[in-house]
């Protein structure tokens, strides 16, 4: 079961994902912000009318290539794509929300885009290289289609590339509230040692990863065309994977 973010991470989330905005917006030209299309019915409770959208990099804007580990544990590069349009997101697997809600996305952009969806590249980078190995990436990645691809690397690795898409991320430690019968336990320990109890329990293996979390959609030579904020529903985004897979072709 996912862990739910509470409302101080949110905010934190919130705010990491303006100053990235910030960020990207300061290197290169956003023409325009997209509004996402909406079916002419009313939204269920679950959708937010007011949520996602797009924004144009204009003039397109060539990647610089990288290379980390896939999930099957083979390096791969962001060039072994070319000839793809590829649509790339930047998360974690123990992401509560915002990833497995993109990643659903995916999958309906590749519904969407029937025969077609085999010239677009679906890419999740991790930005937890610590827990997300290749056989972590493989397994969570199996849950929404077997062709997403993962890519980890080293925190060093991640922030090298990342500064080109306005990447930011920062783990938050969780917390837990002391065991009180574990504590007197460890106070008379401490006592009977001469020792001093310690404070909060931070569990080094569970935290959350705040970051920026566009997706971004790369064209068949390399070049990053649209980036789409949280909330674009999936036949929005197939609508811009068409056009440029349609621009190629012509």
């Amino acid at each position: 079961m996912l862990n739910q973010t509470s409302p101080r991470n949110s905010l934190s989330n919130l705010l990491v994902i303006i100053a990235a905005i910030a960020v990207f917006a300061a290197g290169f030209a956003i023409t325009r912000i997209l509004t996402t299309t909406q079916p002419q019915t009313a939204p269920s409770a679950s959708e937010n009318p007011a949520s996602g959208g797009a924004a144009i990099v204009n003039p397109p804007h060539r990647l610089q290539d990288f290379t980390l580990t896939s999930h099957t544990g083979e390096p791969v590069s962001l060039s072994d794509f070319r000839g793809k349009a590829v649509l790339l997101l930047f998360g974690y697997t123990n992401c509560p929300d915002v990833c497995p809600g993109t990643l659903a996305e995916f999958v309906r952009v590749k519904r969407e885009l029937g025969a077609r969806a085999d010239d677009v590249a679906f890419v999740l980078v991790s930005v937890d290289g610590r827990r997300d190995t290749p056989e972590v990436m493989a397994d969570y990645l199996a849950q929404f289609d077997a062709d997403f691809v993962g890519l980890t690397g080293s925190e060093d690795q991640l922030r090298a590339l990342g500064a080109e898409y306005g990447l930011i991320f920062e783990s938050t430690a969780v917390t837990t509230e002391p065991d009180p019968i574990a504590q007197a336990s460890d106070h008379d320990h401490d006592a009977a040692h001469g020792s001093h109890a310690h404070g909060e329990d931070v569990q080094s293996d569970h935290y959350f990863v705040n970051h920026t979390s566009p997706s971004f959609l790369i064209d068949p030579d390399g070049y990053l065309r649209l980036l789409y904020f949280v909330g674009t529903r999936g036949d929005a985004m197939a609508a811009g994977v068409e056009q440029i897979l349609m621009e190629r072709d012509a």
